[in-house]
């Protein structure tokens, strides 16, 4: 009965090729924790930086706020 066997055990590790040393932290992390300035949408580590995306929402908010000014709010 194959649902009574046991399960060959697996590696729980994140393998090393999903993982990228950040610079900040110093050790391998899985995804970025925001903690650099991102230039031109990319992380001191090289990846994509996450708190760099501009939505949609705030590209109108940031170009209202250019076009109006801050001080109206």
């Amino acid at each position: 009965m194959p649902l009574l066997r046991p399960r060959p055990d697996r590696p729980l590790r994140v393998p090393e090729y999903r993982t990228v040393s950040c610079p900040f932290n110093g050790h391998q992390v899985g995804w970025c924790r925001a903690l650099c300035t991102p230039v031109a949408g990319r992380g001191a580590c090289g990846r994509v930086a996450g708190h760099a995306i501009v939505g949609r929402t705030q590209a109108i908010l940031a170009a209202w706020d250019l076009a109006v000014g801050s001080s109206s709010r």
